[in-house]
């Protein structure tokens, strides 16, 4: 099965048709492998929760290859009916058909919620099949992500995923796509405003009194930080951020080098927090405070900045 997801309803591809309705061209599909075992034939019980999800949840035509594209009308099928996960196997059913996963079984105590039925005793292969079965395309596919993955595992690979969608940092500024066009993006429409850098060179920021944030861009991988500043009753405190996927989460670090006119060095390494949707906000535990005898008679605030690339280790 392979499935992809839109925000109407998910279709799906089924070989060996049997069934043929209408259903939209442009939804996603699940597809399953034409040289999979046929069943055997005959007549067996299907739970009542089975039946539900053949009749009322799919919607079926046959396209020119013999394929039945089915629409998946109440993903929630796919979902286990008390904690609301995606279900995984084993999954168990009761006498009445009702199901539920193996670890929500032994929260209700064996008991089913819906009928009071036993239930962590018998397995539901049928629904067990069709999980394991299942394919879903990312909700990133739009912008480039081609990764096909179970349906259980698909929350934690939208999570990781390297083509999320991330929010132009620019205040007013509506544009949203994958990482890689954002920074293309940025480097375009906002150069005016942003200082650019190299990894693992240090450069000179001057930050003025009423500066909250600067935008910082690298200069060959386009990749865009934000430096804040907050403005505290005994001097200033200084961070940096990063916009991107969240597995940019390791990959760098860096260093605030604050010099007074006596000579006298505060610093700070760390490593920056990753957003996907960066706006303004409080510093969190992670900062450089400098006092006030390190800015100039103007109030503005020289510091010297270096973010590293960081190599994980084979």
């Amino acid at each position: 099965f392979s499935i992809s997801e839109d925000e109407e309803d998910v279709p799906i591809h089924i070989k060996r048709p049997r069934l043929s309705e209408s259903a939209s061209q442009s939804q996603s599909r699940i597809v399953l492998d034409e040289n999979e075992e046929e069943e055997e034939e005959g007549e067996e019980y299907v739970p009542q929760q089975q039946q539900q999800m053949t009749s009322s949840s799919l919607g079926v035509m046959n396209d020119l290859n013999g394929e039945l594209k089915v629409v998946l009308t109440d993903p929630d099928v796919l979902d286990c009916p008390i904690c609301l996960d995606p279900l995984t196997t084993p999954v168990f059913q009761c006498e009445n058909g009702h199901i539920a996963c193996s670890s929500c079984c032994s929260k209700v105590k064996r008991k089913c919620p819906s009928c009071c039925m036993p239930i962590g005793y018998n397995r539901c292969r049928a629904i067990e099949k069709v999980i394991e079965s299942v394919k879903v395309s990312c909700k990133n596919a739009h912008y480039g992500c081609k990764t096909t993955m179970t349906y259980n595992k698909k929350s934690e690979h939208e999570q990781m995923c390297p083509f999320v969608t991330c929010f132009c940092p620019h205040p007013s500024c509506p544009f949203a796509g994958s990482s890689n066009k954002m920074y293309l993006h940025f480097g375009i429409q906002h150069a005016a405003s942003t200082t650019r850098f190299t990894y693992n060179t240090t450069f000179y920021v001057l930050v003025g009194t009423h500066q909250k944030h600067i935008f910082l861009q690298e200069q060959h991988e386009s990749v865009v930080f934000i430096l804040n500043h907050e403005v505290k009753e005994h001097g200033r405190s200084l961070s940096i951020d990063c916009v991107g996927p969240s597995t940019l989460k390791s990959c760098f670090e860096y260093q605030i080098i604050a010099r007074s006119l006596e000579s006298s060095t505060l610093s700070l390494q760390c490593v920056p927090d990753i957003y996907t949707r960066w706006s303004e906000h409080p510093l969190k535990k992670n900062y450089l405070t400098v006092p006030s005898d390190f800015f100039y008679s103007s109030g503005t605030l020289p510091i010297h900045l270096c973010i590293k690339k960081v190599v994980s280790p084979v």
